[in-house]
């Protein structure tokens, strides 16, 4: 027993010695991280809209939901893992690895996928180009230290035959998501617009979001299918980067089908609205089966302590530490 919970990174110098990246560098990263986060939801068109952005009102909208998101989810996220990680306690690794893929994913949609050619579009986010790519950069960066930071004794032990069917109606709602996006891809091919028009108002915004869905979120998640099947010990720290990029992800695609709908928009996908939910529904359950073992564990060791302060009639907790 002791030798697991040392694997499992429960003292500092552990953590230090365990991390590719130094601790405090990942701890101030992830906080810087979730910092850049805010600021870019406050100067957004959900605060001051100082950013203005090169795209169609109905893509305003979509990023109006995202830094919903931003604010509500990820940089509370970040701002935990970041505090925690400084403070050198081991469950910061469980918060940061939720974060890295999906904080590249905006940055990398924000700069890629703006309407540059169409003069129809005025804006000035090329001014704050910086922002998005703290976000980039700093996404690597938490990518590299907080997988180094786990081990094969963090992971559970997983029961095959609820992972099975788990596995089975995941992969059917990807598959309805990859054909959702390829029939738009088929019906731009062949008529040069989608029915609601919305290809022509922001071609490059839906050619970024298709590419990166197809080339990454996809592939992504039929990956971490597999990995949950064949080899969940030792990939649990890659699945765990997954299902925190679909939560994180499926989260903010919810929200902004939310602040379209609230504001009439037309284009919003009406498949998505029940494809998305689905999915983001299914990623939670997913990333809840990989860590409830470990939050039973904690639960269990906390009413431990109480029932020993109880018997003994000493705060056995602090004087554990």
């Amino acid at each position: 027993m002791v030798s697991v919970l040392r694997k499992q990174c429960d003292t500092r110098s552990e953590i230090a010695n365990e991390c590719l990246i130094p601790w405090y560098v990942i701890g101030v990263i992830a906080i810087i991280c979730a910092a850049t986060l805010v600021l870019i939801a406050f100067l957004g068109p959900i605060g001051q809209e100082i950013i203005q952005y090169r795209t169609s009102q109905s893509g305003v909208w979509q990023i109006a939901g995202q830094d919903l998101t931003n604010l509500l989810l990820i940089a509370p996220i970040l701002l935990i893992g970041g505090i925690l990680c400084l403070a050198r306690r081991a469950g910061s690794k469980s918060l940061l690895i939720l974060t890295p893929i999906t904080l590249m994913y905006t940055g990398l949609s924000m700069g890629i996928g703006q309407e540059w050619s169409n003069s129809a579009y005025n804006g000035n986010i090329e001014d704050y180009w910086w922002l998005f790519g703290i976000l980039i950069v700093g996404g690597l960066i938490l990518l590299l230290g907080s997988l180094s930071m786990f081990t094969e004794a963090d992971a559970p032990d997983f029961k095959l035959r609820g992972l099975r069917i788990y596995v089975g109606f995941m992969t059917v709602f990807f598959l309805l998501f990859a054909v959702m996006w390829i029939s738009q891809i088929q019906q731009v091919t062949n008529t040069g617009d989608l029915p609601d028009g919305s290809y022509k108002a922001a071609p490059t915004a839906f050619w970024t979001i298709r590419y990166l869905d197809l080339g990454i979120s996809i592939p992504l998640g039929f990956l971490a299918l597999f990995l949950m099947l064949s080899k969940p010990k030792k990939a649990y720290s890659i699945l765990l980067l997954f299902f925190g990029f679909f939560i994180t992800i499926g989260t903010s695609v919810d929200m902004m089908a939310v602040v379209q709908v609230l504001n009439g928009d037309m284009e919003a996908a009406k498949e998505g609205l029940f494809i998305f939910p689905v999915l983001t529904f299914l990623s939670y359950g997913g990333l809840f089966y990989l860590v409830k073992d470990k939050l039973l564990q904690g639960v269990f060791k906390s009413s431990e302590i109480q029932l020993k302060d109880q018997i003994t009639g000493k705060d056995y907790s602090r004087k554990k530490k």
